[in-house]
């Protein structure tokens, strides 16, 4: 597998203007119990590009929770009581999040000046569960044996997932290499991102983020785990570094970005420590068909 070179434009821009990733196949399995319930709602009825909008929490009760390690809204329908259309422009899947909170937020376009309720959401929650799949999780041990080179696991390739483990000290050494490749990326982009952004002024913000997001990709300390990926069906949702008993070796945080993960480790990970990634797979992700309807508005 060839080096994959860092961070890269389209993927750190794409994320700052709230695309979300495609998903895998759609799920075969049905969740038996999952009740689906509006929270908290936000109402930003502005004219404005940038801030304007509705925010609506979705929460989530049922015991299909109780195994589930993320979720995920796959919207069909959103209407107001005008029958203004509220489904976001771009309709990719939103990404898994993290369901400790037992809650979602969807993000939905301005209602009608007049709309006071919210006539229908439709569409279902999608809870990955990884232990309904034996192959949803794999592991693979001894990683700091495994440093700058591809890690051969049958049970990834069969994902058709490649992984290679890239030392810190190779990946600053490829720094000023990926800064070129950057500003490269950016240059070709830049008429796209001006477009995007509605006015030089914002564009310019917008740019200088992405820099700075890839500035903070390049701050690696001795200790950390920088992994890079080819995923390309995108079905990595976790990964986790765990001890020989299987226990979970928390980092101090994480970064992603395009195709690199890097997580941060105040000290030096055991030599017995392993690598565990969470897969999305057609057996571990259940669906919950929902509809509320008459969702009245702030």
């Amino acid at each position: 597998m060839r080096r994959l070179p860092g961070p890269h434009f389209s993927s750190v821009f794409f994320l700052t203007a709230g695309l979300a990733g495609q998903g895998l196949t759609e799920p075969t399995l049905f969740a038996q119990d999952l009740r689906v319930s509006a929270g908290t709602i936000e109402d930003r009825r502005t004219t404005g590009r940038f801030f304007a909008g509705l925010e609506i929490e979705l929460k989530l009760t049922g015991d299909d929770l109780a195994d589930a390690k993320a979720a995920r809204v796959v919207l069909k329908k959103a209407v107001d009581e005008t029958g203004r259309d509220l489904l976001p422009e771009r309709k990719g899947d939103e990404d898994f999040k993290s369901v400790s909170g037992s809650d979602l937020k969807l993000s939905l376009k301005n209602p009608a000046r007049g709309a006071s309720a919210v006539k229908e959401i439709s569409g279902e929650v999608q809870l990955f569960v990884p232990t309904r799949d034996p192959a949803a999780i794999v592991t693979v041990d001894r990683i700091l044996s495994r440093m700058d080179k591809p890690i051969e696991s049958p049970a990834l390739k069969a994902q058709q997932i490649g992984v290679r483990l890239v030392s810190p000290k190779v990946y600053k050494a490829g720094a000023k290499k990926r800064e070129a490749e950057l500003d490269k990326e950016m240059e070709k982009h830049k008429e796209e991102v001006k477009k995007e952004a509605g006015d030089d002024k914002t564009a310019e913000a917008l740019m200088a983020l992405v820099k700075g997001f890839a500035g903070m990709m390049g701050d690696v300390g001795d200790n950390d785990l920088i992994i890079e990926t080819k995923d390309d069906q995108k079905r990595i949702l976790e990964v986790l570094v765990v001890g020989p008993k299987g226990d979970t070796i928390d980092s101090q945080g994480s970064m992603s970005s395009g195709d690199v993960r890097i997580l941060k480790f105040s000290e030096k990970l055991p030599a017995d420590a392993k690598l565990r990634f969470l897969l999305q797979t057609r057996k571990s992700v259940v669906a919950a068909p929902f509809a509320l309807t008459n969702v009245p508005l702030p």
